[in-house]
């Protein structure tokens, strides 16, 4: 019990500093450009294309974890977030003797490591934490590894918000993190994995035909999940525009605030998780609904907004659909309801929400940005849109989930 708990432990340590370096990433984007001179349109086109690869990659690790152990393609993930940050890394320290083609190179080779072997971290990170629990907790587990995102996105708004951090110093911090943690994740001993079809021979059509089942066993939590993200990626990408907008503030201000937002959303939704852990134990239907229910009203609050006040009130809501909706997906497409072998098949299933939080994201961002160029519909109806589709997407899962016919081994307890 206590070897799985320290699994456990550093299962969930993965997600966290996973999240802790793409928010440091991601915050340090200005900073990188104005120290090295690689332009900012540069740095975000090579995280596209790491991203790209990225939600491609993830699945197929994700279903090797199922074959050759967490551990071992934990490794190889951690392996690949170290080489990628060593490359950041590698910018500052020879940054006045590298000509800036090179460093341009460097900066997408990082992104390219990074999408080819960091996308084994968060999908086999979750398999393994559901490797080592029962059945009966697996929303429990699944929060806590959403906990654990949470809380390493608000490392990134509490860099901005305070802007005396030395930004080399932390990207060096990271480096020698992510190579202690993929160290230790190298030397702890691995789940125990039914790896015994892995000695048989795989056949091509086998496999789409497995692929094709668990799509069809998972099919609303894994539209969920994508409609979801979308809502996610419209948010991050409307939001300041929005502020902007409603407030008359500057790019500067609206920077400010928007950090502010991502800190105060990430931390209440923390608190919410766990309490939810307390009061709601393992019952996934009260989540859905009152974390759909909060969006639709944080949508509409967000949609009327005229002050600051307004705005904060809607993220509130929208904090309690970020923190109860997530591990219920997360938990009905990890279930294998229908498939009869004993072959652990955790990561290929994780490997789909993988898929479809990848593709909802670029839904979402793309609605916005078709919105804002073609001015058919606001900007703002779009948001209460998807909102209103999640909700009518719970409700549809809700019936399904809980037909007689269907064996779910999520239970409400």
């Amino acid at each position: 019990m206590n070897n799985n708990k320290s699994k456990l432990f550093i299962a969930y340590l993965n997600t966290l500093t996973f999240s802790c370096v793409q928010m440091i990433l991601y915050t340090t984007i200005p900073y990188i450009a104005e120290k090295t001179g690689v332009v900012t349109a540069n740095i975000i086109g090579a995280i596209s294309v790491g991203s790209l690869i990225f939600s491609f990659m993830g699945p197929f690790w994700a279903a090797k974890s199922d074959k050759l152990g967490r551990k071992r393609v934990l490794s190889f993930g951690m392996l690949g977030m170290t080489i990628s940050f060593v490359l950041m890394a590698l910018l500052f320290i020879f940054n006045t003797t590298t000509p800036l083609s090179v460093k341009i190179a460097m900066v997408f080779a990082s992104r390219i490591i990074y999408g080819l072997l960091a996308s084994a971290i968060v999908p086999v990170s979750q398999a393994w934490q559901l490797d080592l629990i029962s059945k009966t907790e697996h929303i429990k587990v699944l929060t806590r590894n959403s906990m654990c995102l949470n809380l390493g996105r608000i490392l990134g708004p509490i860099l901005i918000l305070f802007k005396q951090v030395n930004f080399e110093l932390i990207i060096y911090a990271a480096t020698i993190w992510i190579f202690t943690l993929a160290t230790s994740c190298f030397l702890t001993s691995d789940a125990n994995i039914q790896n015994e079809s892995s000695k048989t021979e795989i056949k091509l059509k086998a496999v789409l035909e497995s692929w094709k089942l668990s799509i069809k066993e998972a099919l609303y939590p894994i539209l969920l999940a994508m409609i979801f993200t979308s809502f996610i990626g419209i948010i991050h990408t409307f939001l300041g525009h929005h502020l902007k907008e409603v407030l008359h503030i500057d790019g500067k201000d609206a920077t400010i605030l928007f950090a502010k937002i991502i800190l105060v959303l990430s931390i209440t939704a923390l608190l919410v998780q766990q309490l939810s852990i307390w009061l709601l134990k393992s019952k996934w239907v009260p989540r859905v609904l009152i974390g759909a229910s909060s969006l639709v009203i944080g949508s509409i609050v967000l949609m009327y907004s005229k002050n600051e006040q307004s705005i904060w009130i809607s993220i509130i809501f929208i904090s309690f659909a970020t923190a109860l909706i997530p591990p219920v997906y997360l938990s009905l497409i990890s279930n294998s309801k229908k498939t009869k072998t004993k072959e652990t098949v955790f990561g290929k299933k994780l490997g789909l929400a993988s898929v479809a939080h990848s593709f909802g994201y670029a839904v979402g961002a793309g609605l916005i940005a078709l919105s804002m160029k073609l001015h058919l519909v606001p900007e703002k109806a779009v948001v209460f849109f998807v909102s209103f589709t999640i909700m009518t997407l719970v409700f549809v899962l809700i019936i399904k989930e809980r037909t007689p016919a269907v064996n779910l081994e999520v239970k409400e307890s």
